[in-house]
């Protein structure tokens, strides 16, 4: 009796440890969501007169995790720094995979893949797949990929490589690029290793600036690069207490000046 006892005092434990981690994940979505609709999103160094309970002191759109009260920790990815899958940078992502040990000529095919996988005619590029290589038009997308899991159908693509473009790609991205809050393996690829290196030690200690990220990596904006953070952004929420532990992930469009019947915020996914 003693030991059923124990048993179900444990496993009511748990209960309460998980439904407080699940209440934890909600406050803090809606403190980040209103202040991510009320603040600029700026880095903590370029903020002015910042109380101790501003998220924006210690946020960051990088993806480097940081704290919300104490018990849920937040990874935040603005989509506009990754690789727009269906409407890639062709050059962009081939220099992403040759860093990654894929062959120039490799990378030239699962580019040409991708391409052919989502396009509506049946033309093979140089070095791409069209229906008869997957067997058929029922095996092939022919249209806009609508998940960046959809890639692991291509024929050429690896699993090891797969898992490598994962953190690097997006559906969710609209307009300009922006390298402010690209991820390492992108920077590499758009800069050079001892810039990237530079860029990562200042986003470390939280000191990352507009200012300095173009002196250091010479990039300048033009009508295809900005350095903003988008109004296109991951957000991953994980809380632990004990063994217990709750997670969400959003994909969110922010609309901070919605009037009228516009709503202040579009969400794409909402998952946990």
């Amino acid at each position: 009796m003693t030991q059923t006892a124990k048993s179900q005092i444990t496993q009511a434990q748990w209960g309460n440890d998980k439904t407080q981690a699940q209440v934890n994940i909600h406050s803090a979505e809606s403190l980040l969501l209103f202040q991510l609709l009320t603040n600029k999103k700026n880095y903590a160094q370029e903020q002015a007169n910042n109380s101790e309970y501003d998220l924006s002191n210690v946020w960051n759109f990088y993806a480097t995790p940081f704290v919300i009260n104490n018990n849920v920790t937040a990874q935040i990815q603005d989509q506009s720094s990754l690789i727009q899958l269906q409407y890639p940078d062709a050059n962009l992502l081939k220099q992403l995979l040759i860093n990654f040990a894929v062959t120039a000529n490799d990378a030239e095919v699962l580019v040409d893949s991708l391409l052919d996988w989502q396009d509506l005619d049946n033309i093979q590029r140089k070095n791409g797949a069209e229906a008869a290589t997957y067997g058929g038009f029922e095996n092939i997308r022919n249209g806009a990929i609508p998940s960046v899991n959809d890639i692991k159908f291509l024929k050429t693509l690896s699993p090891a490589i797969f898992q490598r473009l994962l953190p690097n790609v997006t559906i969710h991205k609209f307009g300009t690029f922006s390298a402010l809050n690209a991820p390492v393996d992108i920077l590499h690829a758009i800069t050079n290793k001892a810039a990237t290196e530079q860029v990562m030690q200042l986003r470390a200690t939280n000191s990352l600036t507009r200012i300095n990220f173009k002196e250091i990596t010479g990039i300048r904006e033009d009508e295809d690069t900005y350095l903003y953070t988008s109004n296109y952004l991951k957000i991953n929420l994980i809380s632990e207490i004990g063994v217990s532990k709750a997670s969400k992930t959003i994909f969110i469009e922010l609309e901070p000046y919605a009037e009228g019947t516009n709503r202040p915020m579009n969400i794409f996914l909402n998952r946990g």
